[in-house]
């Protein structure tokens, strides 16, 4: 029976992979640096293995996961957080250890994908491009901008070139000070014309540049600025299309998500990518049984029929993440809006599933974990749930 290894179980995407393949007939392993991952308490899971954090212990996280990767005799590796990027960088080591499919494209281009800035220019005479982005990676380039491009007729947004959940994102602010940002080449920054309009996020997996399954959908309800809790899905023509031609160009192969604006007059712009997991993945599981092994299948085997699911997104139920949508502080306010029960009503869990309970019942368990986490480095809750995986561009070394 092929084994597959599921990193990332942390994640609600990681919870989807284990039960989609398992259904498939796979045998499904998962490994978090973690002690309580949401996927280890799936009972499509076979086996748990517990790892180093890859941002901190790089050398002995390789080392046990290919002590894991002999043992359990995987054949197929799929990511989904942003392990991804050290899972890329040892590709050639793992190869040579124990040969094995990683469902990730080469890190050349997941680097190219993850710097907001790099990936701005990489779209560039594309079809959808990004608006216009500045990197800013010191002080004399900081001047610059702002005595060429920071005026009253345009607005700005500031942010991170490495960075998830819009953490420390500065949202068009009427003045701005090299201080708030303190670029440098090791800690970039991108300033980003701001583009009022409807957002829009898509999740895809494609395999070896050909689109397997695709998904958009309107992240309604978020917690501040950032992560988003509720997910409303909607056909976008000319996002799918830009996914194809991204796939086409770039060869990719992996799973990936990207954030866009559609302006007034009907023009979309692609402001990041996401190369990794996103929560789009969860209108997978709204699917037919055949049509997720299908899914399962294209990813897992070489000679599989790769012909693109069509989600017809207009026929799906919101998705939500529905503990963090009622408990957590940020979004109590939503609770007078007339809309919010009603959405709340009509969208399913990210979670839930009748066949496989256990994991939505004992959700706060994980969320304990990184609670504590939290508390423990003085960090905010979003930033304690990537602090041991998440790369901000500094070189990776396994020796």
């Amino acid at each position: 029976m092929h084994n597959i290894l599921i990193l990332g179980a942390r994640s609600p995407a990681g919870l989807t992979w284990t039960r989609m393949l398992a259904k498939a007939g796979y045998r499904v392993h998962i490994a978090e640096s973690l002690g309580y991952p949401l996927g280890r308490f799936s009972k499509y899971t076979c086996t748990y293995t517990r790892l180093p954090p890859p941002k901190q212990q790089s050398k002995q996280w390789l080392e046990q996961l290919i002590q894991l990767l002999l043992r359990e005799k995987i054949d197929t590796v799929i990511p989904n957080c942003e392990e991804v990027f050290y899972l890329a960088s040892a590709d050639a080591l793992i190869q040579q250890a124990h040969p094995c499919q990683l469902f990730t494209s080469a890190m050349s281009l997941l680097t190219q994908l993850h710097h907001k800035g790099f990936f701005a220019q990489l779209t560039q005479n594309w079809p959808v491009t990004a608006p216009e982005t500045i990197l800013l990676t010191n002080q004399a380039e900081f001047t610059a901008f702002k005595q060429q491009k920071f005026s009253a007729d345009k607005q700005w947004v500031f942010k991170p070139a490495y960075s998830r959940f819009a953490t420390r994102t500065l949202l068009c602010p009427k003045t701005i000070e090299y201080s708030q940002l303190q670029a440098n080449p090791q800690q970039p920054w991108v300033a980003q014309q701001y583009i009022e309009g409807q957002e829009y996020c898509s999740y895809s997996i494609i395999r070896h540049g050909q689109l397997v399954a695709h998904s958009c959908y309107h992240p309604k309800y978020r917690v501040g600025q950032g992560a988003g809790i509720y997910f409303a899905p909607v056909q976008q023509i000319k996002i799918r299309q830009f996914v194809e031609y991204f796939a086409a160009q770039t060869h990719y192969h992996g799973q990936v998500g990207f954030d866009f604006i559609e302006d007034s007059a009907g023009r979309i712009y692609v402001l990041e990518c996401n190369p990794r997991a996103t929560s789009g993945i969860h209108f997978l599981e709204q699917l037919s049984q055949t049509a997720q092994t299908a899914i399962a299948h294209a990813v897992v085997q070489a000679d599989a029929d790769l012909a693109a699911t069509q989600l017809e997104m207009d026929l799906l139920q919101p998705a939500m993440h529905n503990l963090v949508m009622l408990f957590t502080p940020q979004t109590w306010r939503f609770f007078t809006q007339k809309t919010f029960w009603h959405d709340y009503h009509r969208a399913r869990d990210a979670v839930w599933q009748r066949q496989d309970m256990l994991p939505y019942l004992i959700q706060l368990i994980p969320t304990a974990e990184i609670v504590f986490r939290a508390m423990s480095l003085h960090i905010d809750f979003l930033a304690a749930t990537t602090v041991d995986i998440e790369w901000d561009g500094a070189p990776l070394t396994f020796y």
